[in-house]
């Protein structure tokens, strides 16, 4: 997660209906604020998952990359 313009984010990943992973990012004024997490394998299980991304302003500008080796 990068994300900038003042205020926070906060990020969530479920699972099949389960939260499996949350994380808060800081989004300063002027420069990039990121914020990442790593699992272990297969605590996502197989199927569908979902990613929330709840900003604290409408003035954040943020981006998210979900990377899944295989």
């Amino acid at each position: 997660m990068a994300c900038e313009g003042g205020g926070d984010v906060q990020v969530t990943m479920q699972s099949q209906g389960t939260e499996v992973a949350a994380f808060p990012v800081d989004c300063p004024v002027g420069t990039a604020g990121t914020g990442s997490v790593v699992m272990e394998a297969g605590i996502v299980r197989p199927g569908s998952f979902s990613i929330g991304v709840d900003a604290s302003s409408q003035n954040i500008r943020w981006s998210l990359t979900v990377t899944q080796p295989e």
